[in-house]
């Protein structure tokens, strides 16, 4: 192999140097012109084609998206002074409704409007083809968005008063078509009308309304989720709570139904009320009694016999002396018993903390239909895996029933139809490619034929090569010939002249016209 590329080597610098000075010259412009033009076409096919993000900037706005163009890992380049941002033009789009979900510039700006306006227009004409070039670039910028198929954007600026300034504040509107099963979450929506809101002077976010193709008003429900906002009743935090409760419960249903059913096949829904009222409860229960201790106590009184006294003043007064009986002795006995009891007492102190589940329902939609034993067999793993408890009202509900798909197979269409055409797109650019090169090669295999017709033709040496390298004459040539193994010599040089004008046709003629020289 290195021998063969050796041999090649040798041969072209051999024909280089049988070149003149005006066909090396006319050889290096052509090679140059090549090179120039494919190393135009691969700058042309590998860099991005730059579009104006923002135009009319002040210094401090261009900062703030350049910044956040870094942090992004967005390519981008400063024009016109740096009042201009450009951006390749496949992020143009994405990187603007970025920017305004961050309310990033925090001034007014423009977006480029390349507008042509005639000499006999009107101030009022001019403002009006201005908000119609407006509300068609954000309309555009709109449509770049994920899951929406189309929009309209209507900007309402209130004429000028007649002296003074107008007091009334404009207001745009914004209505989208979004694609089959699409949607749109909260920080999109904001992202959407602060792009709007930046694009006319003195608009606010908040006066941007938006509404989809079913009539939803898609701007108010993502005022209440912005931060800060207050529903009534429940505050953003503990609708977070909520929502991050349901999420995760319907997650761990939905990981268990796909390995039972199969991925796809189930959709979970669960709406779980939390309790958020710290609450303190304190209870004491009581036992059965046991005797701790018990003590007798014994108690004896005894009185000696005496006089009797009669009773009365009488008694006491000595005037006629009486005679008395005499009493005997008395005895007396007490008992008391003291017992101890001890009950079994328990004291608990509870204390309930905020965000415990007050009650849960969970819903389960099955694509297929369900026998009644199925029914109830799934309603015990759904409520296994999701912790119901029937005290608390909890409910479980199971549908078997196919999904409608009509949404699904015409976006998966639509999605085949967008890469068909993609595919299209890049076998054109491969084959005008392709083309590219072939008329270049044509071009330069032209100029080279050119050249080689145009060199001078080299000095006829009347002397073959011979297999071992050495020059054989034609003398020789015909003696080999007549000592050959062959029939006759006439055939010999028959058959060697032919298989000559095959392999080589420029040696051939240079041996025909050896012999006819040497004949002469």
């Amino acid at each position: 192999m290195n021998q063969r590329v050796k041999q090649y080597s040798q041969q072209v610098l051999q024909w280089w140097k049988q070149q003149t000075l005006t066909q090396r010259l006319r050889l290096g412009v052509v090679v140059a012109l090549v090179l120039s033009v494919l190393l135009v076409a691969v700058h042309w096919v590998t860099s991005p084609d730059w579009q104006p993000l923002y135009t009319n900037l002040s210094p401090r706005s261009a900062g703030q998206i350049t910044t956040q163009l870094t942090q992004m890992k967005i390519p981008y380049e400063l024009a016109d002074q740096g009042r201009t941002v450009l951006v390749p033009k496949k992020d143009v789009d994405q990187v603007r409704v970025d920017l305004a979900d961050l309310n990033i510039p925090s001034s007014t700006v423009g977006l480029p409007q390349p507008l042509n306006f005639s000499l006999g227009e009107t101030n009022q004409e001019i403002t009006l083809t201005q908000l119609a070039d407006l509300e068609a670039t954000l309309a555009q910028t709109i449509n770049s968005i994920n899951g929406v198929h189309d929009s309209r954007v209507l900007i309402n600026e209130p004429p000028p008063a007649l002296f003074g300034e107008s007091t009334a504040s404009p207001t745009a509107s914004v209505f989208l078509d979004l694609n089959p099963g699409a949607s749109l979450s909260p920080s999109q929506v904001r992202g959407i009308m602060n792009l709007v809101a930046h694009s006319v002077a003195g608009l606010s976010p908040n006066q941007v309304t938006v509404v989809d193709q079913q009539g939803t008003l898609l701007s108010q429900t993502a005022l209440n989720n912005q931060p800060g906002s207050q529903i009534t009743g429940t505050n953003q935090a503990e609708l977070q709570a909520e929502d991050q409760v349901d999420n995760q419960i319907a997650q761990n249903v939905t990981s268990m139904l796909d390995q039972v059913l199969g991925p796809g096949a189930a959709v979970v829904r669960v709406n779980a009320t939390l309790n958020f009222d710290q609450s303190t409860v304190n209870s004491t229960q009581y036992g059965k009694s046991v005797l701790s201790s018990q003590s007798v106590t014994t108690q004896t009184s005894s009185q000696a016999a005496g006089t009797a006294t009669p009773a009365g003043a009488g008694g006491n007064t000595p005037t006629y002396p009486v005679t008395t009986g005499a009493l005997g002795p008395s005895k007396s006995q007490s008992n008391s018993t003291t017992s101890h009891w001890l009950v079994d007492t328990t004291s608990t102190h509870q204390v309930i903390p905020s965000g415990s589940i007050s009650r849960m329902t969970v819903a389960v939609a099955v694509d297929k239909p369900l026998s009644a034993s199925q029914r109830t067999a799934l309603k015990n793993l759904v409520a296994s895996a999701a912790g119901i408890n029937p005290a608390r009202g909890d409910v479980v509900t199971i549908l078997g029933q196919p999904f409608n798909r009509s949404s699904v197979n015409q976006a998966l269409k639509q999605m085949a139809q967008a890469q068909k055409a993609q595919q299209i797109r890049r076998d054109i650019m491969e084959g005008l490619l392709a083309l590219l090169g072939i008329v270049l090669a044509i071009i330069v295999w032209r100029g080279l034929a050119k050249m080689r017709r145009q060199a001078p033709a080299p000095t006829f040496e009347p002397a073959l090569a011979s297999p071992g390298g050495q020059s054989l004459s034609v003398t020789d040539l015909l003696n080999e010939i007549r000592q050959a193994k062959e029939p006759t010599l006439a055939e010999t040089a028959k058959s060697y002249l032919q298989d000559m004008l095959q392999k080589d046709p420029e040696g051939a003629a240079r041996l025909i016209r050896a012999w006819i020289q040497e004949d002469e």
